[in-house]
């Protein structure tokens, strides 16, 4: 596990300690909420990275179709089941 240094208002830390019965215990809360926060952070930025087409881009796929398409055709060919 990697530790960083980082640096917390003494007063607000204090506002905070009191909801906590022990230090051990406050420290685990600050942990965990730094999972979460990092966890979050990865997922957004996997979801900023995705493969998925966006909604601009399949449209612009429309464009490059065959002249002859049918595009009723393909969408009751996709709905029929």
């Amino acid at each position: 596990m990697c530790t960083y240094s980082i640096s917390i208002s003494d007063s607000l830390l204090e506002n905070v300690r009191s909801a906590f019965p022990n230090e051990e215990s406050m420290e685990q809360w600050i942990q965990k909420q730094m999972d979460i926060i990092l966890l979050d952070f990865v997922s957004k930025q996997r979801k900023n990275t995705s493969t998925e087409l966006t909604l601009s881009q399949r449209l612009r796929g429309i464009a490059s179709a065959p002249k002859d398409f049918d595009y009723k055709q393909e969408l009751a060919n996709r709905y029929e089941a």
